[in-house]
């Protein structure tokens, strides 16, 4: 069954999460289940914490996206008066490109659904008229999915043979998770979408806490598949963050080359990372300066960048995500690295 395109309104408390409401109304029982899993864990680290923004998360062994929109709503049966909820759109992974482009503008439609929702509950309205408004919600952004899909201006993507697919057990296949980070505006995001997508964000579109992509392809006739966590640069992530960075495999740090702050707070970015990974001295990674197609506007010299690199033992590497220069020689690298590192 194709089960992308559902949504779930979840009301998440502390001792039992469940589903209020879900449509279609055959989404099978295992996605509910799985859905709700990674969801709530998202949040579970801060009893208190809610983000206030649209969030990508991947369900990877179910082969889906999901956007979540967490909010607070009243609750007088719950002791602080308040209960944790979420309204979770899944989707299929191919129009990942499509939400990273016009995250605000989807955003906007869960905004505009939710307040809706409190006020009806406020004014005691039944559950009936409530979920109603959810599947408004839906059926909007199934139109809106398909519109700005017929109307994406993306760079077409090279045709290649895709790869041999391999479960995650099977010998062949080489799985790692790879963490990107940097300040807010450096790149980051249209670096990777460059990468496995071949495509390249004009509009700036400041990551929501996390964005979660997947590339696979042949190194030397192994399979590898690359993870790639791409974790918001602003601080009111930080308490995300540090969940995140359990499991890596191994560090991106990037920076603006025509932005001396950017390159000024590569040290925060690395000791942020290390202060969460205490127990991994042998991480690996990379600092890498975007941006070098700007050549009349760059301040960060190429000695400076490979000095700090040296510092922090990272190895030192430039790209431009808007001509493509070295961003997919870059990945290759790493995933030999990787390969390199985990015989």
């Amino acid at each position: 069954m194709d089960s992308t395109n559902a949504i779930i309104y979840l009301d998440i408390d502390n001792d039992a999460p469940r589903i209020k409401f879900w449509y279609p109304y055959n989404l099978p029982e295992k996605y509910q289940r799985d859905i709700v899993e990674e969801c709530v864990s998202i949040i579970s680290g801060d009893q208190t914490f809610i983000p206030e923004v649209l969030l990508i998360f991947p369900i990877s062994h179910l082969n889906i996206k999901v956007l979540i929109k967490y909010f607070k709503r009243e609750d007088p049966t719950n002791d602080e008066g308040i209960s944790k909820s979420a309204i979770i759109f899944l989707f299929a992974e191919e129009n990942d490109q499509i939400y990273y482009r016009y995250m605000s503008y989807i955003d906007s439609y869960f905004s505009k659904t939710i307040n809706t929702m409190l006020t009806l509950e406020k004014n005691g309205t039944v559950d009936e008229l409530i979920y109603e408004e959810i599947v408004k919600l839906h059926m909007i952004l199934c139109d809106v999915t398909a519109y700005l899909t017929s109307k994406s201006q993306y760079v077409a993507k090279k045709e290649e043979p895709p790869p041999k697919i391999f479960e995650d057990n099977q010998v062949g296949k080489r799985k790692f998770k790879v963490v990107v980070l940097g300040d807010p505006k450096v790149g980051k995001t249209s670096t990777i979408l460059r990468f496995t997508d071949s495509v390249f964000l004009r509009a700036y579109i400041p990551t929501m806490g996390l964005n979660i992509t997947q590339k696979i392809f042949n190194i030397d006739s192994i399979i590898v598949e690359l993870v790639l966590w791409d974790i918001g640069g602003q601080t009111k992530f930080e308490l995300i963050r540090k969940k995140f960075y359990e499991g890596v495999s191994i560090l991106l740090v990037i920076f603006d080359l025509t932005n001396p702050m950017s390159f000024a707070n590569v040290s925060k970015w690395h000791q942020d990372i290390k202060n969460y990974m205490k127990d991994n001295k042998a991480l690996k990674g990379y600092l890498i300066g975007n941006k070098n197609d700007l050549a009349k506007k760059r301040i960060v010299s190429e000695i400076d960048a490979k000095r700090l690199s040296y510092a922090l033992d990272l190895e030192y590497l430039e790209i431009s995500a808007l001509t493509g220069y070295n961003v997919e020689m870059a990945f290759h690298k790493i995933a030999r690295k990787l390969l390199y590192f985990n015989n």
